[in-house]
């Protein structure tokens, strides 16, 4: 009581401190100073000294204050739990369970409804004790890249080690399995399909047991190995304080031994193993290896070649239940006990009974194999042996390869579709916001999501979206540590949620600022209005390249005409003095590329009439031949036509040389009434353009052609006046002085 009365005392008196602006003022006063830095060296002492007698690591006289605090709340936590234990203990409510766990863990009890009522299943879950992963020498790699096998050598192998980047087919990156060749070629050896003599283990009393903790108990261990052709081999792991998981323990036991290995203290000292279990004439017996492969490769860099899934093998004879329990119990006669399933493997020393649960999971896995062989055989026939295909399908368990985690656009709806909720716009934005805050934390932190924020406060965050923190606080219970520390971040993830209209709907799709999905990209900025690369169009519609047929591309019939060849624009000049004024009819500006397609139709005809030029001998001028380029954006070019003598006779045997050509008549509006005549007689041509009167603006009906023709002309005129006048007010350059 006493004790009670002085810690109410010291309580009063640090709230009589000052603090804020006034704790600047007094701490000003150097004679404050001295006295308060005193005092805080001699709490310090004691607090260091408590932790050091309760056990708890952390030195706080050398930390800031902030890891100060969170060292003394870890310590809290430690002392209430330890009280809280030692009172469960006093009141009877743990009777002779018997764990011994270093340090103190909470446990609790459940009744089994498959087990007798006098059996308990425990949860054992060390809360205080320091992460493993902290003293890996190799550090934990959360970041969402390929995973890189951890092999530095290859025993047993047919090919060389060689670790590449590979991309597959949806642009996903990944290094290629180092034993793909090794199992796609491996063959079941004989006397494994062969069907021996089933001898029953001896006791877990009658059997020598080895603890593995240090390199010189494995190499022992694995000189005893090598010896002998069938192992059975299981796995522990933890998954609740880590964001992959790691491996704690694994169980390896032969028909003589059963070993228990320390992963966590020999975690980079175990790729040795590969000797034994890449050897094609060793079979490796497991039960459910669907989890246990990609735990040996992340963790351990061990890979598995001729291996035995008595899960897979319980699956073809149809078994009720395929579990090791039930297996155990029809071969065996054994009754698993499954007390310890809920164990926290980190735990060490381990306790009796966890070693004792550990060691059954491979002490008859043995004899269970010899035992289904027997039933594969008997179901067997002479066009199926089931032995073989257990032994194949086992081998497609092997060739799985560990990928990291990645966050995708919808990695959150798999949770959303499981809870059956029916979310709005602003809910939506919240649940994928939040669940990519948590990743992201998760990654950072090296914890596992469901520490940082269970699903399902995550989703009653995201159901009921509280306007103040406070409400956010009330939807979890108990609050997770990390969720107040970061209570800020959500707050302003749930006030942007609640912003959110059906007008910024497709925005919110198209977000993908937070994911770590990096194998495809739609580049949404770079369309342009004259790009058609990101366009969905079927390949029918798509623009023809230079690969393609040339003579595909002409559609129409060309007509051969020799006129002096024009210049090739996109845009029509307008002259002041020129004769003709074609109106400005559908400006459209098209691709360059289109263009260019037409520059190929104008270069091969310009070869083509260039031929036929050569065979004409009657005429004495010269001729160029060429056709009008016909502009995408429907600006007529002007033509300067030449005199030219036309031979008629020719004409017919043009067209029946090329039969591709496109023929097409190419008439001015002065010459569409006499376009029949100046072919018969092409004399006349020459005398009505000798002949030729000017058009007369003056009476000319723009309307006809384009609204901004007259604009044009205007415009044209007062660029042709401002030239004038720059060329008269030009002066001659000055010479320069000279001295």
């Amino acid at each position: 009581m006493s004790d009670f009365k002085t810690v109410i005392e010291g309580t009063r008196a640090s709230n009589n401190l000052p603090s804020g602006v006034n704790w600047n003022f007094y701490n000003s006063y150097p004679k404050f100073k001295k006295a308060v830095s005193s005092r805080q060296n001699h709490v310090l002492k004691l607090i260091s000294a408590l932790l050091k007698n309760q056990k708890i690591p952390g030195n706080i006289r050398g930390k800031d204050a902030d890891h100060q605090f969170e060292l003394v709340e870890e310590g809290n936590d430690t002392i209430l739990d330890r009280v809280t234990h030692n009172i469960d203990t006093l009141n009877g409510s743990f009777k002779n369970v018997g764990v011994s766990v270093t340090p103190k863990a909470f446990a609790s009890e459940s009744t089994d409804n498959t087990q007798a009522a006098s059996k308990k299943r425990i949860l054992v879950h060390g809360r205080n004790i320091e992460r493993p992963q902290i003293k890996f020498k190799i550090k934990v790699d959360n970041r969402p890249v390929p995973f890189k096998p951890l092999l530095t050598s290859k025993p047993n192998s047919k090919i060389p080690l060689d670790l590449c980047l590979e991309t597959n087919e949806d642009g996903i990156m990944f290094y290629k399995h180092p034993y793909q060749l090794e199992l796609e070629e491996f063959k079941v050896p004989v006397e494994h399909l062969k069907v021996s003599t089933a001898v029953k283990p001896a006791s877990l009393e009658d059997t020598p047991f080895v603890e593995v903790y240090t390199e010189e108990q494995l190499n022992l261990m694995v000189s005893h190995l090598i010896t002998v052709n069938e192992l059975a081999i299981d796995l522990e792991a933890h998954s609740y304080r880590t964001y992959q998981g790691f491996t704690c323990l694994m169980q390896i036991s032969t028909r003589n031994a059963d070993y228990i290995i320390d992963t966590l203290y020999l975690r980079d000292k175990l790729h040795v193993l590969n000797e034994i279990f890449t050897n094609p004439a060793v079979v490796k017996v497991f039960h459910g290896a669907d989890s246990d492969i990609p735990w040996l490769q992340r963790d351990l860099g061990l890979y598995v070649v001729n291996m035995f899934d008595t899960y897979q093998a319980a699956k073809i004879l149809n078994f009720s239940r395929k579990g090791l329990e039930f297996l155990l119990k029809h071969y065996c006669n054994v009754d698993a006990d499954k007390t310890f399933q809920l164990y926290d493997w980190r735990t060490r020393p381990l306790s009796t009974e966890a070693i004792f649960y550990a060691r059954c999971d491979t002490h008859y896995l043995l004899y269970v194999y010899d035992m289904i062989k027997k039933d594969l055989m008997a179901m067997s026939t002479n066009q199926c042996n089931y032995i073989e295909l257990v032994f194949q399908r086992s081998a497609d368990v092997c060739k799985s390869r560990y990928e990291v985690n990645i966050l995708r656009d919808d990695s959150h709806l798999s949770m959303y579709k499981r809870s059956k909720k029916m979310f709005d716009i602003q809910q939506m934005y919240a649940l994928k916001h939040l669940y990519a805050w948590r990743d992201k934390l998760a990654r950072e932190l090296d914890e596992s999501p469901g520490y940082i924020l269970p699903n399902h406060m995550l989703l009653k965050i995201s159901e009921m979206l509280p306007k103040e923190s406070f409400g956010i606080l009330a939807c979890c219970s108990p609050v997770p540590p990390l969720v107040r520390q970061c209570l800020h971040e959500i707050h302003y993830i749930v006030k942007n949620a609640k912003e959110q209209t059906f007008e910024n709907a497709e925005k919110l799709n198209e977000d993908k600022s937070f994911s770590q999905d990096v194998i495809k990209h739609i580049d949404v900025d770079m369309i342009s209005l004259h790009d058609y690369s990101k366009s969905k169009e079927t390949e029918a519609d798509s623009l023809p390249t230079l690969l393609n047929d040339l003579n595909k591309l002409v559609d129409d019939e060309i007509e051969i005409v020799y006129f002096t060849p024009q210049e090739i624009t996109i845009f029509q000049e307008v002259k002041k003095k020129s004769r003709k004024h074609i109106g400005l009819t559908n400006i459209v500006y098209k691709q360059p590329y289109e263009l260019y397609l037409k520059t190929i139709k104008y270069n091969k005809v310009l070869k083509k009439s260039s031929e036929i030029k050569e065979q004409i001998n009657d005429s004495n001028e010269p001729v160029n031949a060429s056709i009008p380029m016909e502009c995408p954006d429907k600006l007529y070019l002007t033509p300067q036509v030449k005199e030219i003598k036309k031979n008629i006779s020719d004409l017919s045997n043009v067209k029946k040389e090329i039969p591709n050509t496109i023929i097409r008549e190419i008439t001015l509006e002065e010459q569409s009434s006499s376009t029949s005549s100046t072919i018969q007689n092409p004399t006349n041509n020459s005398r009505n353009n000798n002949n030729f009167i000017p058009h007369k603006y003056e009476k000319t009906d723009f309307a006809k052609y384009h609204n901004q023709s007259k604009e044009v002309l205007l415009i044209a005129k007062r660029l042709q006046k401002k030239k004038n006048k720059t060329k008269k007010n030009k002066k001659p350059k000055r010479l320069q002085k000279t001295v």
